[in-house]
């Protein structure tokens, strides 16, 4: 699976998650809490929409941090880094 694929799967799970966004809303720095609304009951179904759907990810309790969580770039380094793809 190519990178902007992977991108274009992350915005699909928090526009899935989050009520009213948009994808226009949502930037590589987007704070995901502060600009686009995540809570801890949206981001628990925002990775779920990602375990669902990038083939090959499972979010590992052992890597995990909150600082994953602080813009949409942090969480898109965090999948790639689980899924082992270089940019």
């Amino acid at each position: 699976m190519n990178t902007n694929k992977i991108l274009d799967l992350i915005k699909d799970g928090l526009i899935d998650s989050i009520a009213n966004l948009k994808k226009e809303q949502i930037q590589l720095d987007s704070h995901l809490k502060n600009d686009l609304g995540i809570d801890s009951l949206s981001s628990m179904f925002f990775l779920t929409f990602l375990e669902d759907n990038i083939e090959g990810f499972e979010v590992n309790p052992d890597t995990i941090e909150a600082r994953h969580f602080n813009t949409l770039q942090a969480i898109y380094d965090y999948v790639l880094s689980e899924l082992q793809v270089a940019v």
